[in-house]
């Protein structure tokens, strides 16, 4: 029996090529281990080729960071590395809106939205929020003006504002500051 795709090897691919390095990091974040995460993401993306799930995704963003959510639970699951998992259900198309956050999703979240920085202003956005950097200390450490890490941290904020209101992620703006 031949099974009738209904997205294209293109735009598969070219969802493949936008998502699969932040979702390896946002695995990697929850796991704690590279080869896993690799692993776990790659798996990913064969059940939705096979099953030809992503054609009824409206939103493929928020689909593809809860399906790798609940695999890395999986995962966690079965290296008993995790006492305790609230099992929320079925992953489907349909996704409410992210009210009600883990503390630990906090961090692997804000990594996942940041690695779509553009590279200077991730690098300097993370100097920042992770290392708790001054914007002085910040241009040392890059070897940039002070000015021009304000700009960064401007276009990194407004982006990340803008990448977590589209995601449905208000509470995590909080965080941004």
């Amino acid at each position: 029996m031949k099974v009738v795709k209904y997205i294209n090897g293109e735009e598969f691919k070219s969802i493949f090529e936008e998502y699969y390095n932040p979702l390896c990091n946002y695995a990697f974040r929850i796991t704690g281990s590279e080869e896993a995460a690799e692993d776990i993401v790659q798996n990913l993306f064969i059940q939705l080729w096979e099953e030809d799930k992503l054609s009824a995704v409206a939103k493929p963003e928020r689909f593809l960071l809860r399906s790798t959510k609940f695999k890395c639970i999986d995962y966690l699951r079965k290296q008993n590395t995790l006492n305790e998992v609230l099992w929320f259900g079925e992953v489907d198309s349909e996704f409410e809106e992210h009210s009600e956050l883990e503390e630990e999703d906090v961090e692997p979240l804000l990594n996942y939205f940041a690695a779509k920085l553009p590279a200077k202003t991730r690098e300097v956005f993370l100097l920042s929020r992770k290392s708790g950097l001054t914007y002085s200390e910040i241009a040392e450490e890059a070897n940039i003006s002070t000015k021009t890490v304000e700009a960064h941290m401007s276009k990194a904020l407004k982006l990340m504002r803008k990448l977590l209101k589209e995601q449905g992620y208000f509470n995590l703006l909080l965080f941004l500051g």
